[in-house]
């Protein structure tokens, strides 16, 4: 009883923690709206599954868990592993168009130097 309970306790908190610090940095325009809304939702989950346990109890029996606990380090793992991938599409997709706007601008500065040899 004594290990739910902390294990309750920090997952409000935890929860909590993350849903002050993506406020903190929308405030300070520092995070896309995009990753602001799964964080949120995030945070939010985990502190449904905080306070109302009998979820993770229920979907853990559902799915054949041992341990409820067990069942929401596999949903958070899913999760972060999900966001991961989702971002390395971004970074790969961002890194494509860095490579064509760096090509794009060597070839308008030799087109300009071209022009001033021409002058």
């Amino acid at each position: 009883m004594f290990d739910q309970t902390i294990i309750r306790v920090c997952l409000i908190v935890g929860s909590l923690c993350t849903a002050g610090f993506i406020l903190r940095r929308v405030r300070l325009a520092k995070v896309q709206i995009e990753d602001t809304i799964f964080w949120l939702v995030f945070s939010a989950a985990l502190l449904v599954l905080a306070i109302f346990p009998g979820i993770a109890y229920w979907a853990a029996n559902l799915l054949g868990f041992m341990s409820p606990i067990n069942f929401v380090y596999v949903v958070i793992i899913f999760l972060l592993l999900a966001k991961q991938f989702f971002m390395s599409i971004r970074l790969s997709q961002l890194d494509s168009k860095v490579r064509m706007l760096t090509e794009q601008v060597a070839l308008n500065q030799e087109k300009v130097e071209r022009d001033k040899l021409d002058l």
